[in-house]
């Protein structure tokens, strides 16, 4: 899974301040591989992983990837 970091390696890094980190995660979970093959936008709050509405996200995750940052100029 190149560009993929395993969870039990490394967990997001939270903004300074505190906040959310942004992530793309893929999850093995068979209820929620329903769209674009497990990969799903999330974020982490440091204690779970939450949908952009804010609940929470009930499958196991197991790899995430930072997501694609915006053009600069």
């Amino acid at each position: 899974m190149s560009g993929w970091i395993k969870c039990s390696e490394q967990m997001p890094e939270l903004p300074k301040g505190g906040g959310k980190a942004w992530v793309i995660v893929y999850t093995p979970a068979r209820k929620a591989q329903s769209a674009f093959n497990g990969a799903r936008f999330l974020y982490w709050n440091g204690i779970d992983w939450r949908y952009g509405d804010g609940s929470r996200f009930e499958h196991r995750v197991t790899h995430w990837q930072p997501h694609l940052t915006p053009p600069t100029e």
